[in-house]
């Protein structure tokens, strides 16, 4: 049985009832229709998992942005759902890498019913499928304007310390970095960094650059891949406790989910989800 939760926060509301009109009939289309929920300030994300999981349901399909999805991840518990994205965004992360784009390809591949297996990390009690960003990671996948662009050219660097598999610590002045799982970068994809199967997170760091090489590889700050840029420091692991400085946020795709001191760790293949043939893994 499918269940699909739609999520109508930042999404305009005339393109949220669109949407969902033409999900209806494509879920008719392509026989994959199931109980719609809706959150409300009176539903919310938890009550309607926890709604799913009395009724038996077996597939969640998070509808609306990857903030949704996340919530839905967090929601589930540990529970023995397969899970489902459909964007009703354009152009989000998750979208990208799990190769779920239109609403037609994405009711299309719900339907073909893909299953793999994705590691998830998890940094203290939130659970994330893409990475973590601090300093100027913040910048992936959001182009840079002039000032932006300036901005970038005179950041500060991070003193930051952090604890490696409980084994070993590092310190690193570095400008900005990436924990990452997986990731939607088109020019990053089929690397050995960002495989949410192989049961490893990847920290990519970059040292502060000067204006002109900064500017050399803009694309490659704006895109994560910073394993294309001189200097950068890459490290594989399971667990990264970070230590110093305290009090500094942690975002996912631009928003906060938490603040150092904080521990991520990776639960390999834990993870079943449905991905589309264009993913980028």
């Amino acid at each position: 049985m499918y269940y699909y939760i739609l999520d109508p926060h930042n999404i305009p509301q005339k393109n949220f009832e669109r949407q969902q009109a033409e999900l209806q009939s494509l879920l008719t289309e392509f026989n994959v229709s199931g109980e719609m929920a809706r959150i409300t300030p009176l539903r919310l994300m938890q009550d309607l998992v926890d709604t799913a999981a009395s009724r038996g349901v077996k597939t969640l399909v998070a509808c609306g942005t990857d903030e949704t999805f996340s919530q839905m991840l967090v929601a589930t518990k540990d529970r023995d759902f397969t899970l489902g994205f459909i964007p009703f965004s354009k152009d989000t992360q998750l979208g990208r890498i799990l190769g779920m784009t239109d609403l037609h390809t994405c009711v299309k591949t719900i339907a073909s019913r893909r299953i793999e297996k994705l590691d998830l990390a998890k940094i203290n009690e939130s659970y994330f499928l893409s990475y973590l960003e601090l300093g100027v990671g913040e910048q992936t996948n959001k182009p840079m304007g002039l000032m932006a662009s300036m901005k970038l050219f005179a950041g500060s660097t991070i003193d930051l310390r952090m604890r490696i598999d409980d084994s070993y610590t590092i310190a690193s002045k570095t400008m900005g970095a990436l924990i990452i799982n997986t990731r939607g970068t088109a020019m990053c994809a089929g690397g050995p960094i960002g495989n949410p199967q192989d049961g490893h997170l990847d920290i990519i760091m970059i040292e502060k650059l000067s204006r002109f090489t900064a500017a050399r590889y803009k694309k490659e700050i704006e895109s994560g891949c910073y394993e294309r840029i001189p200097g950068a420091t890459a490290i594989r692991c399971q667990q990264i406790e970070f230590l110093e400085p305290r009090g500094y946020k942690i975002t996912v795709d631009g928003n906060e989910v938490s603040r150092i001191p904080s521990l991520v760790t990776i639960s390999p293949q834990k993870l079943r989800m449905i991905v589309g043939k264009n993913r980028t893994f």
